[in-house]
């Protein structure tokens, strides 16, 4: 059975079994991998930057044509679309459905595409139950390195402009079709000379994180336009930067549903079912249903079972994830949907739970380019690292192929051509202030920084209505004055003096650990690579700050908060 392009009418038949349609219109399904495995990620490729594995290059075209052969024996859903709609990539990709559950994944990936009517450029063969033993066998003759689940990346043809992916024993849909698409679409930007944004975007404003800093909730509501993935296009004027056109990449969101209910920006993309738009869940807890193993053939598959209700986005019993996802179209909720827009603010979502302040902003371009470089949080999503680790990456995201000093050197020059006192720059701290000692332990409440607060707080430097900035006692940035914000947010200069928290000497030790850290990356990341030297400014940037004493710690805090 081969299908191309099918309509939702023929996936709410085809996957009946697979689905449970909850009272609020919603199709809930379930995935046996919860999130994403990147440790099982290869690459064929001429240049690769630190964290990509390359794959031997004659044993993986090897591995394509074997899962070239079996594709074309199998039962498949073809499903063509592209990335963006001014600058536009086609893909087509292949669903085997030879265990008919995982043509869910097809479905999904129909909606994050847009219509597309041209060739394509990047091709994914999506096997999510693995290649039968006699498939197998032959790949591993040929591959010691070969073990399933596994994405393959072929971009040994990529300044042709072709690129391929195969990914094998693969039932997450984030895993299979959502990433390795945007690293096909992303690379390809950048080397047309453009800045790929693992961001969500609203109005000219681009925030990126990590999974669970909020960039999602930070980002959707009625100006939402993405909420994960753009490209930037720089626009020169006299051979310099002059702005930046923002290009969205997908048309639908692949929503976070952990803790939302009525009160968070998602929920109206969540019960947008009820007004028959729709809306596809995944392993997200939900009343009256239980998900069970289901044998499929010689298949067998995780489905939801029982009498649906509604979804349950606060509990994670039965899902026994807190990655549970759901997907919507963006123009549910911005009705001006697809408008023209240019770069005007660039926030990065870090995750802390020390002493980061809620929000600061930055002035210096090599600055910018060293936080961008080096996006801290603490992991909460299911498999991605383990849920607790502190870690860092660079620009936000595992999903380059390549040098990253190249991406970062355009961003020097972007920031240092339009300048940081037109394009505002900031970074904001979606955890916890005081909660965490240096070894990462709780040892108090600390001070939660509310999602409607955060937002409050980047629309005021956004928007430039801060009147009066502070210098940071040892880094130098800007921090809004917190009594001027105290006009908007009560309480917000005591609740977030570090002193309440800290001895003035732990303050010392975190930024003392924190230029460490911050600088070790930074040396790692870049070490060896093409644009190194370029960069040395970048690399270097932390270590040229000296840490004062106690006393003019105290005398910070103590002037400038409550």
């Amino acid at each position: 059975m081969k299908i191309k392009n099918p309509s939702d009418e023929f996936f709410k038949e085809f996957l009946k079994p697979y689905y449970a349609l909850t009272s609020d219109g919603q199709y809930l399904f379930a995935s046996r991998q919860k999130g994403r495995i990147p440790d099982r990620v290869f690459y064929m490729a001429e240049k690769l930057g630190k964290g990509q594995r390359r794959f031997d290059e004659e044993e993986g075209k090897e591995i394509f044509k074997i899962v070239e052969r079996y594709i074309k024996e199998a039962s498949s859903i073809e499903i063509d679309g592209c990335y963006g709609e001014e600058w536009k990539t086609g893909v087509k990709v292949f669903v085997s459905i030879e265990n008919p559950h995982s043509a869910y994944i097809a479905w999904m990936g129909k909606h994050m595409l847009f219509p597309f009517e041209g060739v394509s450029k990047c091709f994914n063969i999506i096997i999510p139950e693995g290649l039968p033993e006699e498939y197998k066998r032959e790949a591993k003759e040929i591959s010691k390195n070969y073990e399933e689940p596994i994405s393959l990346f072929d971009f040994t043809e990529a300044k042709e402009d072709l690129r391929r992916v195969v990914n094998v024993g693969i039932d997450y849909f984030g895993g299979a079709f959502k990433k390795p698409n945007l690293t096909m679409v992303w690379n390809r930007a950048e080397m047309q000379g453009m800045i790929s944004y693992h961001a969500g975007c609203f109005d000219g404003t681009i925030i990126k994180g990590l999974s669970g800093t909020g960039k999602t909730t930070l980002t959707i509501g009625k100006d939402i336009e993405q909420d994960d993935a753009l490209v930037g296009i720089p626009i020169y004027k006299n051979r310099k930067v002059d702005r930046i056109k923002l290009i969205g990449l997908e048309a639908s969101s692949f929503a976070k549903s952990e803790g939302i209910d009525e009160s968070s920006p998602e929920w109206a993309g969540l019960i947008s079912s009820r007004e028959n738009e729709i809306v596809i869940a995944l392993n997200i807890d939900c009343e009256g249903v239980d998900f069970v193993l289901k044998k499929i053939g010689e298949y067998e598959a995780l489905v939801p079972h029982g009498k649906a209700g509604k979804l349950k986005c606060k509990s994670y019993e039965k899902s026994k994830t807190t990655n549970g996802r759901f997907i919507f179209k963006f123009s549910i909720l911005n009705k001006k949907w697809g408008a023209e827009k240019y770069l005007r603010a660039e926030g990065l979502s870090f995750r802390r739970y020390d002493i980061l302040e809620p929000i600061l902003r930055v002035v210096e371009p090599e600055m910018a380019v060293a936080f961008d470089s080096a996006c801290e949080t603490v992991i909460t999503s299911a498999i991605e690292g383990g849920a607790g680790q502190r870690v860092r990456r660079y620009a936000a995201t595992d999903f380059m192929v390549g040098e990253q000093a190249d991406q970062a050197w355009l961003k020097l020059k972007t920031y240092s051509d339009i300048g940081l006192h037109k394009l505002i720059f900031f970074v904001v701290n979606t955890g916890y202030v005081g909660q965490c000692n240096l070894e990462g332990k709780v040892m108090g409440e600390g001070e939660k920084i509310r999602v409607e607060e955060t937002k409050k707080l980047i629309a005021l430097v956004a928007e430039k209505k801060i009147r009066e900035w502070v210098h940071h006692p040892v880094f130098n940035y800007l921090i809004p004055k917190p009594g001027e914000v105290d006009e908007y947010i009560d309480g917000f200069s005591e609740r977030f003096n570090l002193l309440r928290f800290y001895p003035p000497k732990e303050i010392i030790e975190f930024f003392k650990r924190d230029i460490e850290e911050r600088s070790n990356f930074l040396k790692e990341i870049f070490e060896g690579q093409e644009k190194e030297e370029e960069l040395r400014g970048v690399i270097n940037f932390w270590k040229k700050f000296e840490l004062p004493g106690e006393e003019k710690i105290k005398e910070f805090y103590e002037k400038n908060y409550r």
